[in-house]
């Protein structure tokens, strides 16, 4: 049977260390934040990330009577590895967080890595999802060879994706830094992103969110990140064109973490998506402006 525990270490109730138990015996792990009794709001973590990310939704979901349901992914944080042949299969675990959480229906959020999981659960689970709300996504780039991509963002989706070797390196390396020298890993991320970014993750509260998400999310191994790189470089097997559920992407348009014309050619494929590109905006705008995008989720429910 399927149960939901809270974190037993503290002895009461910790909204942001919970866990559920599959029938497999298997474990996920999630936070919640904003309105304990608000609107349900399931909000999916980056690559490499975890729960913590949406801690900075908290004030701001409270406000809005919003109630924000973020899991840790396979192989993150509190979630336990469970290996998966396609992007596709991925959903089946917020299928059976949201059926445990008696979550009839509720508004997705994707941000980042995050994004293709979000596509996953909207094609899986189209009538539960009021809004999909897609944040700077890794868009298919097996599927867009068209399009264009900086040699970086080529070596990390097609060749690092494909050789298990060179990803273990990379988030090995990123973990031994979050854990012994966070000040460096912070300091290398903000020599790969733009004036803006720097911007952004130079606020004391984002530059603790982002390094409690990266050291949770790679507490336990690296494997979570290394199973993401090689479903996003290869076919999702999502069904793109008929989730109809409606959408909204927001893309900074100087994005150099994920490749922006993947994300437009995502855009492109949802039958049901408003793109809206933020000119001048890198990858971490959002967490300078999550009340921007809690207001879009609160606009979806009655009033």
């Amino acid at each position: 049977m399927d149960t939901i525990v809270a974190d037993e270490k503290s002895g009461v109730s910790d909204r942001s260390s919970q866990t559920h138990r599959l029938a497999d015996g298997r474990q996920i792990g999630y936070a919640e934040y904003g309105d304990p009794d608000g609107l349900p709001v399931v909000a999916l973590h980056g690559t490499p990330g975890s729960r913590f990310m949406f801690a900075l939704t908290d004030e701001g979901a409270r406000a809005r009577g919003l109630r924000v349901i973020a899991p840790d992914r396979a192989g993150y944080g509190l979630s336990e590895l469970q290996r998966f042949e396609t992007l596709a299969d991925t959903a089946s675990d917020v299928e059976a967080l949201t059926d445990a959480l008696e979550l009839d229906r509720f508004a997705l959020i994707g941000v980042s890595g995050g994004g293709p999981h979000a596509v996953a659960v909207a094609d899986r689970l189209k009538s539960r999802i009021l809004r999909l709300v897609l944040i700077s996504p890794v868009g298919p780039v097996a599927e867009c060879d068209h399009i264009r991509m900086s040699s970086l963002h080529r070596h990390i989706f097609s060749q690092t994706s494909t050789s298990h070797h060179a990803s273990a390196t990379f988030f090995s390396t990123l973990r031994t830094l979050m854990d012994w020298a966070p000040s460096v890993a912070y300091h290398l991320l903000m020599q790969q992103v733009t004036a803006t970014d720097c911007d952004v993750l130079n606020r004391p509260d984002v530059r603790d969110n982002i390094q409690a998400a990266l050291r949770e999310g790679l507490r336990t191994g690296t494997e979570g990140a290394l199973q993401d790189l090689h479903l996003y470089g290869g076919p999702w097997n999502v069904n793109v064109g008929e989730i109809d559920v409606p959408a909204l992407m927001w893309q900074g348009g100087e994005d150099t973490v994920v490749p922006p014309d993947a994300a437009y050619y995502l855009a492109g494929a949802l039958p049901n998506c408003q793109l809206e590109v933020i000119e001048g905006a890198g990858h971490y705008w959002v967490f300078g402006e999550f009340d921007r995008v809690l207001d879009v989720l609160r606009e979806v429910w009655p009033k």
